[in-house]
C-alpha cells in the first residue's frame, strides 16, 4: 500500500468519525447544558422568540462585517432583542490569523465592557455573526448577574444561552469551528426548549 492509498484513507476515517460525533448528541457538555437551561429558566423565566435583525442593518452587515461600526450596531440590535440597552459598550475587529486563539473577547472594566471580533480578510458574515452573538451573550450575562464560578462551565452557558435568547439559527449555521458547543449540542438545547 502506497503512502497517497494509507494519506486517503486516513482522511476518509477522520471524516467518518468527525459525521458520527457531529450525529451523536451531547456527551460530556450534557450535564452543563441541562444546568445552565435550568439557571436561565430560573432567572430569565422563559426562552426568548427568535431573533430577527433589522433587515436593511443585516444586509449591510453582511456586505462588511468586519467593518466596526456594523459590528456595533449589530451588537446593539442583539442585545436590544434580549431587552437590553446596551450602555459604554465598544465593538471592534481586529485582524488576527492566529487559529489558536479565541474567534472574539469579552472584557470589562472601569465602567466599559468591550468586544473585541478577530478577523481575517477572508471572514463570512455568518462566522461573524456567530463569534459576535456568542460575546454579545457574555454582555449580557454579566449584566444580568448569571454565571457559573468555572470558566469552561460558563463557555456552556454562554452558548446554551445564545440558543435560548432566540438565536440558534444563527449559531447553529455560523459556529463551526469557533463555538463551544458541537452542532449535535445546538440541537440539543434547541429540542430541550422546545419541548417546554
Amino acid at each position: 500500500m502506497g503512502f497517497y492509498s494509507l494519506f486517503a484513507i486516513i482522511v476518509i476515517l477522520g471524516f467518518v468519525i468527525f459525521v458520527v460525533l457531529q450525529q451523536m448528541g451531547p456527551t460530556k457538555n450534557k450535564s452543563t447544558i441541562d444546568s445552565s437551561i435550568g439557571l436561565l429558566d430560573e432567572r430569565l423565566g422563559g426562552k426568548r422568540p427568535a431573533y430577527k435583525p433589522q433587515e436593511q442593518l443585516f444586509e449591510e452587515f453582511k456586505e462588511s462585517c468586519t467593518d466596526s461600526v456594523y459590528l456595533s450596531r449589530m451588537a446593539e440590535d442583539i442585545l436590544r432583542h434580549c431587552g437590553m440597552e446596551p450602555n459604554h459598550l465598544q465593538v471592534h475587529a481586529e485582524e488576527n490569523l492566529n487559529i489558536e486563539e479565541a474567534a472574539g473577547l469579552y472584557s470589562h472594566g472601569n465602567g466599559w465592557s468591550m468586544i473585541t471580533i478577530k478577523v481575517s480578510k477572508y471572514a463570512r458574515y455568518n462566522v461573524i455573526l456567530a463569534v459576535l452573538i456568542h460575546e454579545c451573550m457574555h454582555y449580557f450575562l454579566g449584566h444580568s448577574g448569571i454565571g457559573f464560578p468555572e470558566t469552561q462551565e460558563n463557555e456552556i452557558l454562554t452558548d446554551t444561552t445564545t440558543v435560548y435568547m432566540g438565536f440558534y439559527e444563527y449559531m447553529y449555521h455560523g459556529s463551526v469551528m469557533v463555538g463551544y458547543l458541537r452542532d449535535s449540542e445546538f440541537r440539543y438545547v434547541k429540542h430541550i426548549l422546545e419541548k417546554k
